[in-house]
């Protein structure tokens, strides 16, 4: 997938989530899938929960990574759709356990469950799940549909890895409902039912209904398509004379494999046949009376003012306890399943820098991660992730933080493991709970008014004032202890790989910016470092360089001196700093109205921040903005590094 914001990337207020026509839209759907009105309000309230306790940004920084990568990216609409489908699985589970399932159900289960794990991957997981899996297109023929719209060109093994993944996670959903059988040339199927005929029209509502919400109005495979690139739209392509948002680019081609009128006029196009002619939907083993199997349920009345208070209650409830829960225990699932357990007290998962953490193994597939807490009164849901991949290379890497409150925060890493010939991939999930280190400077005692303590644990714009007599009282302390590092990188690469390297060079002191009198009262800590950083388009043009910079501070608190090297034709305009969290985005703290420094060897911009705002083995970027004399703004870089403690760097 591409440059990774993440599956749910858009921060949404109350008014847009719980608009009316949205919860409304979604009840709707609830009711087609699970025709129980009591049930479809608790599966629009479930999945509202979710879609608010997402984990809000998620970013893949790596802006230089050369193979091409696609993701799906959900707005608003399509997020909430898309959670409809995730939460009314146990509610489907449930019922045919019970025996209350009809084969009209199932079919309709099973296509939105097809349709639910291949978006939740990428378009050539749709592609493959559509024509593979409920048509019985070969795999030929799924290919050239493919590498017609998108023009990427996958081996015939990625497809078959793509089907085999897609089959293992049908089988776990549905059990012994489904039947695989040797097909032609030994291929793995499911049991198809006999008389496909009969269930073409609610195959094609169901498509229908499915196709992302946001593209049902933006058909964007012409009537008059021939399957010549030349006609080909921008917005299935990516390519033409006006920029196109990937993101919008994926969940077009995912509209044109599931559509069944996108998806006819490809066939056509192709001079396939049509898709009602390869039907090819599993037989279904169970014990149920098939008769009128095919009708579909009453359309729902529209939710009542009862209903829409029970929903906006159970929300305004969860937020509630989200907001006042006390965390000492948490269950990391992986698509509702628990996998692993943390206790924040147990100091057995400590490692050296003092976080608590758990580990687990997820395999391709993989859709949602969510974070609970046990409480008394039942779990509580604190934050879900979508797992992200790459096409052709499996689950992607991600570092993102899952839930914050206060000092306390719960980060997520997934490291993807090694390619493999054959069979789906692996990762390594690791969930890491630290206690915000702001601690380490309160107790110091640089900080002691609530305005101060605020300020730095929100992560909101500090004071001049404030924030340089504090933080430049320590650089006049460690004058003597400064330390710079200058390292380049040969190539781009993930942030996982981001190699940890050590200060080089010593360097003088930057001059403080505060009187001396104004330092008096302020108590002393042991020591300022002194960095210099390159600028990211630097590293990138250098050959036969190493890797990012990487910050390393000892345990004790100290301050953070950035030298941030710029173009001498900006020297005398004022600038203004932002230390942002590498993954997330999220600024951190920024300092404005700085001034450059000019020397013999280089212009730069100093930029100090006290080391506790910095944790163990993390990414970071300073962006730097400057305005003229006249008033005009502009960007002037952005650097990247990555803080490392010395006692982590020595292990």
């Amino acid at each position: 997938m591409t440059g990774q914001e993440g599956l749910f990337d858009k921060d949404f207020s109350d008014k847009d989530l719980l608009g009316k026509d949205m919860m409304e839209r979604g009840f709707q759907l609830a009711y087609f899938i699970l025709p129980d009105r009591s049930t479809a309000v608790r599966i629009v309230a479930g999945a509202m929960n979710k879609l608010k306790a997402q984990s809000r940004r998620t970013y893949w920084r790596d802006k230089h990574l050369k193979r091409g990568i696609t993701r799906i990216t959900r707005n608003e609409q399509d997020a909430l759709q898309w959670l409809i489908f995730y939460e009314a699985d146990r509610y489907e589970e449930e019922q045919e356990k019970a025996g209350g399932a009809t084969l009209r159900d199932l079919v309709v289960r099973y296509i939105k469950n097809l349709v639910r794990m291949t978006t939740a991957m990428s378009s050539f997981h749709v592609n493959v799940g559509l024509q593979r899996l409920l048509h019985n297109y070969s795999t030929a023929e799924t290919q050239r549909v493919y590498e017609t719209v998108t023009d990427r060109y996958l081996g015939a093994d990625e497809y078959r890895r793509a089907k085999s993944v897609l089959m293992n996670k049908l089988e776990k959903r549905f059990g012994g409902l489904l039947r695989t059988i040797r097909a032609g040339h030994g291929e793995l199927r499911f049991e198809v039912e006999q008389d496909q005929s009969l269930w073409a029209a609610l195959v094609e509502t169901c498509l229908k209904i499915f196709t992302p919400w946001s593209t049902h109005h933006a058909c964007p495979v012409p009537s008059d398509y021939n399957a010549s690139p030349e006609n080909l739209p921008q917005r299935l392509s990516g390519k033409g004379p006006d920029q196109v948002d990937p993101n919008d680019v994926e969940i077009n081609r995912c509209h044109a494999f599931i559509d069944p009128v996108c998806y006819g006029r490809l066939m056509r196009a192709l001079t396939f046949d049509a898709p009602g002619q390869r039907l090819a939907l599993p037989r279904f083993f169970m014990d149920i009376n098939s008769n009128d199997s095919t009708g579909r349920p009453t359309q729902p009345s529209t939710l009542g003012p009862d209903e829409r208070k029970q929903i906006m209650d159970e929300l305004s409830a969860q937020d509630k306890r989200r907001k006042n829960a006390n965390v000492q225990s948490v269950s990391l699932l992986v698509d509702g399943m628990e996998r692993a357990r943390l206790d924040l007290h147990n100091p057995d998962l400590h490692n050296q820098s003092g976080a608590t953490f758990t580990a687990i193994e997820i395999e391709e597939g993989a859709e949602l991660i969510e974070l609970r807490a046990q409480q008394e009164s039942g779990d509580l849901l604190l934050a879900v992730q979508p797992v992200l991949y790459e096409q052709g290379h499996g689950i992607a890497p991600l570092r993102t933080i899952l839930f914050r409150q206060g000092w306390r925060k719960f980060a997520l890493e997934i490291v993807p493991g090694p390619q493999t010939a054959e069979g789906p991939r692996h990762a390594a999930v690791k969930l890491s709970y630290t206690a915000n280190p702001l601690a380490e400077f309160l107790h110091a005692g640089l900080l002691d008014s609530d305005g101060d303590r605020q300020a730095w644990s929100s992560g909101t714009r500090f004071s001049r004032t404030r924030y340089a007599a504090g933080a430049l009282a320590l650089v006049t302390v460690g004058w003597g202890l400064g330390i710079a590092t200058h390292m380049r990188m040969q190539k781009p690469q993930t942030v996982a790989a981001l190699p940890l390297l050590t200060p080089a060079t010593q360097m003088k002191p930057t001059e403080p910016v505060v009187a001396l009198e104004n330092l008096k009262n302020l108590p002393q800590v042991s020591a300022a470092l002194s960095f210099v950083l390159v600028p990211d388009e630097d590293v990138v043009r250098t050959v036969g360089s190493a890797g990012y910079p990487s910050v390393s501070l000892p345990s004790q608190p100290v301050v953070v001196n950035l030298e941030l090297p710029i173009d001498s034709a900006h020297v005398k305009k004022s600038f203004r700093a932002s230390l942002k969290e590498f993954q997330s985005h999220r600024e951190i703290l920024s300092e404005s109205h700085l001034k450059a420094k000019k020397t013999s060897k280089r212009s730069s911009v100093l930029f100090a921040l006290p080391s506790v705002m910095l944790e163990n083995r993390q990414d970071y970027a300073v962006d730097l903005s400057a305005t003229s004399p006249e008033g005009a703004s502009e960007d002037v870089g952005s650097y990247t590094f990555r803080a490392v403690r010395i006692l982590d760097n020595k292990r």
